[in-house]
């Protein structure tokens, strides 16, 4: 099905998608309905660099956000992923080894490259499972073999019930390509997009090196590029029902000069 219906209410690209009056600037737009400025499931083709392939097991797309709904002169487009890590706690948490100055626990980045397509920042080993088949040191890996066939399964039940429904629904616990009776068809596509990204437990977890994160204001909490540059916060969304696990926020945060994308994960 094609993301964009006919029936889609058309929507101009202003240069601050949030200039209406009638909406609060702190606060972002949630989008339910299929919208011009978003893509929904794209195809990890659009979404990841070809010579970073592994990339697409690790990292599950939902949406994509035109860059031009904020800024015209940007281009390009910046997307939510949901890792399929962690089992438990958090991504990263236990691979430490792996970490440096664009990831660390409950934060990765990427470069958008002038395609939108992204280029993970940090080391693949930052991923467990990654590490897990690089050093051959886990005695028993099926759990986490288990996390990823299931997470997969739901995924691609998710995408079986947007084709039919054009909607974002919860999936049956027995065939997740079914719809769950009586769950409902209101659920956001994307939970905002814009305003500031606000309190949360994301913040009480320092972001890589290259970055930094002004949390003097606890209610809009600033992240720039350690020279200062800031990022703008391009909005957020649930990691479930698109998977049955997921975190509770997954937030992403553009800055245009470097073209880099900073994703982190509020588990409230």
């Amino acid at each position: 099905m094609d993301e964009f219906a006919a029936d889609a209410r058309p929507y101009p690209l202003p240069q601050h998608l949030l200039a209406e009056p009638v909406r609060d600037p702190d606060d972002g737009e949630r989008i339910i309905a299929p919208d011009p400025r978003v893509v929904v499931l794209p195809d990890p083709a659009e979404v990841f660099v070809d010579d970073q392939p592994w990339l697409v097991r690790l990292l599950h797309p939902l949406v994509s956000v035109e860059l031009t709904a904020f800024d015209p002169a940007w281009s390009g487009r910046v997307h939510l992923l949901s890792p399929v890590e962690p089992e438990e706690g958090l991504l990263g948490e236990d691979t430490s080894a792996h970490h440096d100055d664009f990831a660390c626990e409950n934060w990765i980045s990427f470069h958008v490259e002038n395609d939108g397509r992204y280029r993970f920042l940090g080391q693949r080993r930052f991923f467990e499972i990654e590490d897990m088949e690089a050093s051959g040191e886990q005695e028993d890996p099926s759990a986490l073999y288990e996390t990823y066939a299931a997470a997969d399964a739901e995924f691609t039940g998710t995408k079986a019930r947007w084709e039919r429904l054009g909607a974002l629904v919860w999936g049956d616990a027995q065939d997740p390509t079914r719809q769950r009776e009586s769950w409902g068809t209101d659920i956001a596509l994307v939970d905002e997009i814009g305003g500031e990204p606000g309190y949360g437990n994301w913040h009480e977890f320092p972001p890589p090196k290259a970055f930094a994160l002004d949390s003097s204001d606890p209610a809009a909490p600033v992240l720039r590029l350690a020279d200062g540059r800031p990022f703008t916060y391009i909005g957020g969304t649930a990691g479930y029902p698109w998977r049955n696990q997921g975190a509770d926020q997954i937030l992403l945060f553009f800055e245009p000069e470097t073209r880099t994308a900073a994703l982190t994960f509020d588990w409230s």
